[in-house]
């Protein structure tokens, strides 16, 4: 990923490349971004570099020390309960307003997208993950409201730094699948309150769950 840039907007490419490294794990969190470093390894100038990383920042994959410089963003507990009280609120907006706005295909996708992932539930943690992320993705794409769908995904991105602190247990993934069930027959009947409720519920019942699993002596 961190290789030579040769295309044009070079602050955008350089971001997607830090990007795609940090989601990938290749960039671990706590790593340092030093600019002269990273444009040698792009093989660029340093301004687009040290702008690409402050948009990082922006994007909340990125922490700006007032000693260290900047590093990869670590998440902790509290970090990600944050996450979700916020996903809970913007994601639950968002399944009640794509009731109403989904249209079928969007709908056969999403159905599609569960069935794969109750076969995933058995025991592809990953794929099940991957999975999840598409289920919430495609609920908040179709939601039409672009603000709504854009933090969204900003707050998505951020989650996608949390993978140790998720819970990857069978009957953790069985019912979140099983929610996700009762997010989508909420969405196909048209019901927004129901719809919005479903969803507010099943991403603070996996607050708890992770909180929980990771307090308890």
């Amino acid at each position: 990923m961190l290789q030579p840039v040769a295309r044009d907007r070079v602050v955008d490419v350089v971001r997607e490349r830090l990007r795609a490294a940090i989601l990938a794990g290749e960039l671990a969190p706590g790593t340092r971004l030093s600019v002269p470093e990273l444009a040698r390894h792009l093989q660029v100038s340093r301004s687009p570099v040290r702008e690409a990383v402050l948009l990082l920042v922006g994007e909340g994959l990125a922490v700006e020390h007032s000693r260290r410089g900047v590093e990869v963003a670590r998440l902790d507990l509290g970090d990600l309960l944050e996450l979700y009280e916020l996903r809970a609120a913007l994601e639950g907006l968002a399944a009640g307003l794509a009731a109403e706005r989904m249209s079928s295909t969007d709908l056969a996708a999403l159905r599609g997208v569960l069935d794969a992932q109750g076969a995933a539930a058995l025991g592809e943690a990953g794929r099940f993950r991957d999975l999840d992320a598409r289920f919430h993705q495609i609920v908040v794409q179709t939601c039409g409201n672009a603000r709504l769908a854009r933090h969204a995904e900003l707050l998505a991105r951020e989650m996608r730094l949390a993978g140790p602190l998720l819970l990857n247990t069978p009957a953790h993934l069985r019912r979140s699948h099983e929610e996700h069930r009762a997010i989508e027959r909420a969405l196909r009947q048209r019901d927004g309150p129901a719809a919005e409720a479903a969803m507010r519920a099943h991403l603070t019942r996996v607050a708890q769950a992770v909180r929980i699993h990771h307090t308890q002596p």
